[in-house]
């Protein structure tokens, strides 16, 4: 096996999307997933869930890691947003901690608004003047029935194999309300084959496109091995246009075919 981190297989360059075939959907233009963050937020719910739209595409949380999130997890208890925090490892489907990184200026906007909306509206404050008056241990993102609450979930077994090739069986939480919710916003903004996991290949796919190395891509994910993160990047016809515009423009081809054939360069 080719170690290289670098490396980008021409299979994952030239193979396309196909609908239903298990993987969610990316968004393509920064103007698609602008139109998500508009459909999230003329939602009944618009600043949350802008917020959460903008921390799938931005950090690439899963969304049952994302439901766990506590107001601690994000916030100082001087109640200043933090850049960095550690994601624990019981939120997270391989059980172990990654860092996770909020440093987009929109995802700082998103979530700025929507702390604010839950101080106003008083959900789940506490008598301390930490963390902005919030309950530092309360979820980060509340479900709305008459008054503010937290979500459900439930837990779900899976098949999967440790580090010494064993088979074993793992368990995570899961929220399936959240993952139901972004995958109808999702469709409702024209991304087909949309789900709670385009949030996660976006940023995969993004980060490539800009000429992130594989070895970044694989350590921003979280990923043991560089053939998941391969998984997550969508292939883009752009480059094989890009590598082959201009190569071998010096070159002159022999007089007496260029006079057979008028056209040929």
């Amino acid at each position: 096996m080719d170690n290289n981190p670098t490396r980008r297989p021409v299979k994952r360059l030239k193979a396309e999307y196909t609908a239903g075939s298990g993987k969610a959907q990316i968004a393509e233009t920064p103007s698609q997933l602008s139109s998500i963050l508009w459909r999230a937020s003329n939602s009944e719910q618009g600043k949350r869930n802008t917020a959460m739209c903008m921390l799938l595409f931005a950090t690439g949380l899963r969304i049952n890691e994302l439901a766990q999130l506590q107001v601690r997890d994000v916030l100082h208890p001087c109640g200043e947003l933090k850049t960095t925090f550690r994601l624990p490892a019981k939120y997270t489907k391989t059980g172990k901690s990654r860092l996770v990184y909020i440093l987009v200026k929109q995802l700082r906007t998103a979530l700025e608004l929507w702390l604010s909306q839950r101080i106003a509206e008083g959900a789940m404050l506490c008598d301390s003047n930490d963390y902005r008056s919030l309950r530092p241990d309360s979820p980060l993102f509340l479900a709305k029935k008459g008054t503010w609450r937290r979500f459900a979930f439930n837990v779900k077994r899976y098949k999967a194999t440790d580090k010494d090739g064993r088979s074993v069986t793992r368990e995570a939480m899961v929220c399936s309300s959240l993952e139901n919710l972004m995958r109808e916003l999702f469709k409702e903004s024209g991304l087909e084959g949309g789900s709670s996991h385009s949030g996660r290949r976006t940023l995969g796919s993004w980060l490539d496109r800009k000429g992130c190395t594989l070895e970044a891509i694989q350590s921003i994910m979280n990923h043991e091995d560089p053939e998941t993160t391969l998984i997550y990047i969508d292939p883009w016809d752009k480059r094989i246009d890009q590598a082959f515009k201009g190569h071998l423009a010096e070159v002159r081809m022999p007089e007496q075919l260029r006079r057979a054939h008028p056209f040929t360069v």
